[in-house]
């Protein structure tokens, strides 16, 4: 299969080569498959410098924060393409191996990359992920495809320019980007099987340069605005964070909504 990996990184010139990189070559990944997005020029001298002595060569200028950059790298490859795009900090790929334990995935993509493009054909989705959180309790032994958050430090998407599926948020534009695909599409595809292991608020460098807690509840609140049918903001008691909770609905409520939020989309811009 033919297949692209893209990693948007900030600030971690280090961290993603220690991290991420060192995990797509432990499953020998070959290297020309994969781009790294930075953020500017001055990024992108730091990263050259970092990186010179690997096969990790493929540096691309984006753009600033987040939601804005993963726009970017989508319109960067052409429709169609069959791309998937990992966080800089992934330590380790894991599988639910039992109700309390997790492992270390065999084979990238044969278990997971693959197996993830063949399932959205299937039921006629165009994004796959994995579960959001490593705890092995809470994970179950299926592929999930109706309404659910597919987490973006690995995940899977067929490359399709509608400007619907712009993201307008950075924090929680997963969340937003899991329903604009799901609105559009019908499905999105999660292996609750499968997750992986990394730090995300502990990193320096990423969106930690900018998330404060009024800065994830303004944004976690634009998205409850935007899709108020199909998600409520709480505040998690033990974080005093804003987060979301997901609600499933028909397909034909989910083509409604799509053409008012393009059209809204579309005035934004």
């Amino acid at each position: 299969m033919d297949y692209q990996i893209a990693i948007p990184s900030y600030k971690r010139p280090e961290t993603i080569k220690k991290k991420t990189l060192k995990v797509l070559e432990s499953y020998n990944i070959d290297p020309s498959r994969i781009t790294i997005f930075v953020a500017d020029e001055e990024e992108l001298g730091k990263y050259k410098d970092s990186l010179k002595d690997t096969p990790y060569q493929k540096l691309v200028v984006g753009v600033h924060t987040i939601g804005a950059q993963r726009n970017f790298i989508e319109k960067y490859y052409p429709e169609g393409t069959k791309l998937v795009m990992f966080d800089d900090d992934v330590e380790e790929v894991q599988k639910k191996i039992s109700e309390q334990k997790l492992g270390r995935l065999e084979d990238l993509e044969k278990e997971f990359i693959i197996p993830g493009f063949e399932e959205c054909e299937k039921v006629g989705a165009k994004t796959f992920g994995i579960y959001a959180a490593s705890n092995a309790y809470f994970m179950k032994e299926r592929v999930y495809t109706k309404l659910c958050y597919v987490i973006a430090s690995m995940f899977g998407v067929i490359v399709d320019h509608d400007p619907f599926l712009e993201r307008v948020t950075n924090h929680g534009e997963d969340y937003e980007y899991s329903i604009r695909q799901y609105v559009k599409n019908g499905a999105v595809v999660r292996f609750d099987y499968l997750t992986v292991k990394s730090n995300y608020y502990k990193e320096d460098g990423g969106l930690q340069t900018i998330r404060t807690k009024e800065y994830v509840y303004e944004s976690i609140k634009k998205i409850a605005e935007m899709f108020p049918e199909l998600c409520t903001m709480y505040i998690r008691e033990s974080t005093g964070n804003a987060e979301l909770r997901l609600k499933d609905m028909r397909k034909e409520i989910g083509n409604t909504l799509r053409s008012e939020e393009h059209t809204s989309e579309l005035q934004s811009h």
